[in-house]
């Protein structure tokens, strides 16, 4: 399975306007059984309880089950559990937890995006990214502001950014370089699961829960693909990890030609 997942990759950065329209076929059972045993086990459970080992004690079948359900296209997402993680501030974050099942077909799905649109990221995005860091970007941003000449650093934070993704522009952003309609499907159905908050169902008409495993979709702007952000030549993006980015600027004149 890596080595599909690494032909995808490859396509996609010897061909930047290639739209793959046939790769939902990947999340099959080789890929799911990878993603459990990577799975880390110690994780919250979701709505029905179940961890990692209960499932696995039957792994066959429910794996056999769990991609019955996707070929049918019966697939449907549970609720995920909302909880509230206290800030520094007093305040607290949102943290959305799914259940096992759930998260086994985020992970598929995420390395299939992953293989699509990784090569197409900025070189010095690091947020979110296969062999990169926060601490990386910290270096990288140390060394250029040492070594090159700098005018302003622009540190934002995007209020309730997750909260408020709009759907369809997220499936928007897929569709600009996968087209396939099984994996589409499955990406408004992972948007549309609701959430359960203190036993009450919500529907979830925009916003993308914090806490789940498809990276692509639910983590966008700690990766952009190359449209996505425009900034002058001198104005550089050094990272971008959650909703906050910074931005080096060297030239007062750039800062108005910046899109975000």
């Amino acid at each position: 399975m890596e080595t599909k997942l690494a032909r995808i990759s490859q396509l996609s950065s010897e061909n930047p306007g290639m739209v793959f329209t046939s790769v939902g076929h990947l999340i099959n059972r080789e890929l799911l059984k990878e993603c459990h045993r990577d799975m880390d086990g110690g994780k919250a459970v979701g709505i029905d309880g179940i961890t990692k080992e209960e499932y696995g004690a039957d792994l066959e079948e429910n794996l056999n089950d769990l991609v019955r359900r996707l070929k049918q296209k019966a697939y449907k997402p549970k609720p995920a559990r909302r909880v509230e993680i206290p800030k520094g501030d007093g305040k607290s974050r949102p943290l959305s937890i799914y259940c096992y099942e759930d998260k086994l077909v985020q992970e598929a799905l995420r390395r299939v995006l992953e293989a699509v649109f990784e090569p197409h990221f900025h070189e010095e995005m690091m947020g979110f990214r296969p062999g990169r860091s926060c601490h990386m970007a910290l270096r990288k941003l140390n060394g250029m502001l040492e070594k090159e000449k700098t005018n302003w650093v622009l540190d934002a934070d995007i209020k309730g950014f997750f909260d408020h993704l709009n759907h369809e522009w997220i499936v928007k952003f897929i569709e600009s370089r996968i087209k396939d309609p099984n994996i589409i499907r499955l990406i408004r159905r992972m948007l549309k699961a609701g959430i359960m908050k203190d036993y009450q169902y919500e529907e979830t008409g925009e916003g993308s829960g914090q806490g789940g495993l498809c990276g692509a979709p639910h983590k966008f702007p700690c990766g952009v693909p190359r449209s996505g952000i425009t900034v002058e030549p001198s104005g550089i993006l050094i990272g971008a990890f959650r909703i906050r980015l910074i931005i080096k600027i060297s030239c007062l004149s750039c800062i108005p030609n910046a899109h975000i």
